[in-house]
């Protein structure tokens, strides 16, 4: 594969039609121009636009190997298409070269986002990237390279009429304390939501009732509410040898955590917690076979003078909002041009995307967009139950 290399006598700018900020919504039509501009005469095959949109994962883990089954590094990748379009603007793949005169050139393309296309995702395990890259195809030398990211947010609209999302939903769960004839009375513990989905924007009430019946005292109860991103490799290397096989990893994110207050024995106190829904990546369980994201509570009770705890699970919904989600996504393009560039492993855009101006009614300040972006990217660890 050739090397590709940039040019100093070639500019292009690559422009979307009534969107400068590159953001689309699945099942969207998409149009726009490149403006080539040529300071010296260039050689070329062809002159190509390649739209490409794709999920990759990745990590490493140690594994039994060999004869004595000793643990041995293996790195675990997968790899998923949604879009893979190429369209020539001048000359072809199979073509005689062809001159490219000095001056302006101006190209025009569409393309359809497909309506399964997931919503674009930073993470340190994976990603979900969308682009377009311009080639000037050059026999026997470098080719020319000049790519733009831009950004899909997947149908996650909730349908305000669907009964299930509209539906509390409860989860109880009890523990005692010693055993046989000296067995305590229990603790009992329910959490509770008065819906299941929301979107940025919402305040999501969080009811917690801990019932003490027991002579134990409850040091504090820990409520986090968790991004769960779920990823899936096709193929694991172990020294050069490649394994067609699934494996999972599954990585756990605090995007809030809230305490309460301890708990008497012998005393019931209910909790009332509030989550305010920023700027989140919607769920994504659907359109994506090697990257899910989905969203729960995880609920901690910790007894005083116990090792055991009660741990509960309420999973949520996060759709997507209008403009509230999309100006958290705009920011975060805007922040991750430079990182999705590198990862490409291809040329800087010709252009940097427009600075990011925060509206003064914004929902979301410009500082907790930022504390976004970053807990993307970092994919901050937690296994989410034990503390």
């Amino acid at each position: 594969m050739k090397k590709e290399k940039p040019s100093k006598n070639v500019n292009c700018d690559i422009r979307f039609d009534n969107n400068p900020n590159g953001i689309f919504k699945a099942g969207d039509k998409v149009t726009g121009s490149v403006v080539l501009t040529l300071t010296q005469l260039k050689k070329v095959r062809g002159v190509y636009l390649l739209v490409t949109g794709f999920a990759d994962t990745f990590w490493s883990a140690k594994v039994p190997h060999g004869p004595k089954n000793k643990k041995t590094k293996a790195d675990f990748k997968g790899h998923e298409d949604f879009i893979r379009q190429k369209l020539y603007f001048v000359g072809s793949d199979t073509g005689n070269s062809i001159d490219l005169v000095t001056g302006v050139q101006y190209h025009y393309f569409k393309f359809d986002i497909p309506p399964n296309a997931p919503t674009s995702m930073e993470g340190k395990y994976g990603h979900v990237r969308y682009a377009i890259k311009v080639t000037l195809e050059r026999p026997w030398k470098h080719d020319h390279n000049f790519q733009i990211p831009f950004t899909v947010l997947a149908k996650a609209d909730l349908d305000a009429n669907n009964p299930a999302f509209k539906n509390p939903v409860k989860v109880v769960d009890e523990l005692r304390f010693y055993c046989w004839i000296c067995r305590s009375n229990p603790l009992i513990v329910a959490g509770s939501v008065k819906r299941s989905a929301f979107v940025p924007g919402d305040s999501i009430e969080l009811m917690l009732e801990v019932n003490n019946l027991s002579k134990e005292d409850v040091s504090e109860g820990v409520i986090k509410l968790q991004k769960v991103t779920r990823f899936t490799s096709q193929t694991q290397i172990v020294e050069q040898t490649q394994i067609i096989a699934e494996n999972e990893m599954i990585k756990y994110e605090a995007v809030e955590i809230q305490k309460t207050l301890p708990v008497a024995k012998l005393s019931t106190v209910t909790f009332e917690k509030q989550f305010l829904v920023g700027p989140l990546t919607p769920t994504e369980n659907r359109n994506s076979k090697i990257i899910q994201v989905g969203y729960q509570f995880d609920i901690l009770i910790k007894p005083k003078l116990s090792t055991k705890k009660i741990e509960l699970t309420i999973p949520i919904i996060i759709g997507s909002a209008g403009l509230k989600t999309e100006e958290a996504m705009s920011f975060v393009r805007s922040s991750g041009i430079e990182k999705l560039s590198a990862g490409l492993n291809r040329d800087q855009p010709s252009a940097p995307p427009p600075p990011y101006v925060e509206d003064q009614d914004s929902l979301y300040p410009i500082s907790s967009l930022q504390r976004a972006y970053e807990r993307d990217g970092s994919m901050e660890e937690w296994d989410g139950r034990n503390e």
